[in-house]
């Protein structure tokens, strides 16, 4: 498995990371892949997704993205409409381009390797909304490798997730993530060793007990 991203699918996203940039796009790298190659490095991601923010020009910007894309890789459209384009570049790394809801918090972080890279919290918001929506282990993963890492404001989190989606509340969340069965863990594809189930229990109780507190406050 390393030698497949290592070798293969992560010089291909280097290579669209580098495109993009070069392009002075207003898209900014978000989700899983800017989570684990930016910031904790703490599973392998295969797709890429990038955002603007109710962008009026985003079909045109997209079009341009890919149209330079397309110069120098093989690159075919799945899905297209005015706020969402999906394509498969080189028939391995999935890119999604997206014009999101308005409200985004924070400002975007700049690295060497790409200068728009979603902040932690922005990230965080999403995935609360993403866990509420769909039955991804690598959402519970996501969550968990952030509150570990970062201190959390839960009050003003979920206010952030309820600005862009309508009921994401600390229960609902905290019931999700308190069901979510440990034997999930071996779908992740994990850079090192995995956490042990028990003490990943008892990381999502300490998460979900935070989250709740800070609610009832």
């Amino acid at each position: 498995m390393n030698s497949f991203y290592n070798d293969t699918l992560y010089p291909i996203q280097d290579k669209v990371l580098e495109i993009i940039q070069k392009s002075n796009s207003l898209f900014y790298l978000t989700g899983g892949t800017a989570l684990s190659r930016f910031y904790f490095n703490h599973r392998y991601s295969d797709d890429l997704d990038f955002f603007v923010n109710q962008n009026p020009n985003f079909v045109l910007n997209a079009d341009q993205i890919i149209a330079t894309l397309g110069k120098s890789a093989v690159v075919k459209i799945k899905l297209k409409s005015t706020t969402y384009y999906s394509i498969v570049v080189n028939e391995l790394l999935k890119v999604d381009l997206v014009n999101d809801v308005g409200f985004r918090f924070g400002e975007t972080k700049s690295f060497s390797q790409f200068n728009k890279v979603d902040n932690v919290e922005n990230i965080l918001s999403n995935k609360l909304s993403a866990l509420i929506g769909r039955d991804e282990p690598k959402d519970v993963v996501d969550i968990w490798v952030i509150a570990k890492n970062v201190s959390v404001n839960w009050p003003k989190m979920f206010q952030d997730a309820n600005s862009k989606a309508v009921g994401i509340f600390p229960p609902e969340v905290a019931k999700k993530l308190s069901e979510f069965p440990t034997t999930m863990l071996e779908k992740i594809k994990w850079i090192n060793n995995p956490p042990e189930a028990q003490a990943f229990s008892e990381d999502i109780t300490n998460i979900c007990n935070s989250m709740l507190k800070e609610r009832d406050r």
